[in-house]
């Protein structure tokens, strides 16, 4: 009977593979919404856990009749199922708890304002105007969320900031070094989602310059601690090629 089963699994595991990969790949080349791409990655979870249920009876129809490649197929068959539909249930559980915000910012009393993201953003994405509702939540979640301090020269600063948005290849959409600002555009790694970025330079008091800067997703409530993560990689490795490059003294916060 196990031969009978072996191609239903073989074909149930092909389409999980497909509604995976078409799930993803839909929303990164833009052929459909986030929203239902989301919903086809869920029901793809779904399918792989049913489909680990039937490997785990078939395993036991294959030890009745002795079938020993059988047995290592449905094996094979539930570990691939167990390890996709795992890895998607471990994402979800560790970012349910984070806050449905979608803009995150180091300056959260006056926040950059983005220029020539405006124009490039449609109607039905995001606004680009910060919400004030966020700020509390903000604080509450990411407190670690700072601006950076030195004492380094200010067009210094800038090009250290303008080769890490580079280095990251990031789509830069203003680049205005007069007055200490760069926009641009990243992507998230898996669905490729556009979150819009804005830099901002400035020199304050105590012959220091303070590094702000604004993530925020150009679709969605949410963004399960992406933009937050990106500052505060960003603004890491920002910190760890000043002290490099210039050895100033420097501070996360004032």
């Amino acid at each position: 009977m196990s031969r009978y089963i072996s191609p239903v699994l073989y074909i149930l595991l092909m389409l999980v593979g497909c509604m995976a990969f078409i799930s993803i790949a839909g929303v990164r080349v833009g052929l459909f919404e986030p929203s239902t791409g989301f919903t086809m990655l869920r029901e793809s979870v779904f399918a792989s856990l049913i489909l680990s249920v039937l490997a785990i009876g078939s395993l036991g129809v294959c030890r009745k009749e002795n079938n020993i490649a059988g047995q290592r197929f449905f094996i094979l068959v539930l570990t691939v199922s167990l390890v996709y539909s795992s890895m998607w249930i471990v994402f979800y559980v560790q970012k349910s708890g984070l806050p449905k915000i979608n803009d995150i910012t180091t300056d959260i009393d006056t926040p950059p304002s983005y220029m020539n993201v405006s124009f490039i953003r449609k109607t039905k994405e995001n606004d680009v105007s910060y919400n004030e509702g966020f700020a509390s939540i903000q604080h509450k979640y990411y407190p670690e969320i700072q601006p950076l301090f030195t004492h380094l020269d200010k067009a210094n600063v800038y090009l250290a900031i303008s080769e890490l948005v580079e280095k990251r290849d990031w789509e830069v959409v203003a680049n205005y070094s007069q007055v200490g600002v760069i926009e641009a555009t990243a992507r998230t790694p898996v669905f490729g989602f556009r979150d819009d970025v804005v830099i901002r330079v400035m020199q304050v008091e105590d012959d220091q310059v303070r590094v702000d800067m604004r993530s925020s997703s150009r679709t969605g409530g949410g963004d399960f601690g992406v933009n937050a993560e990106r500052i505060r990689d960003f603004m890491k490795d920002l910190s760890e090629s000043l002290n490099k490059s210039f050895m100033p003294k420097m501070s996360s916060v004032r």
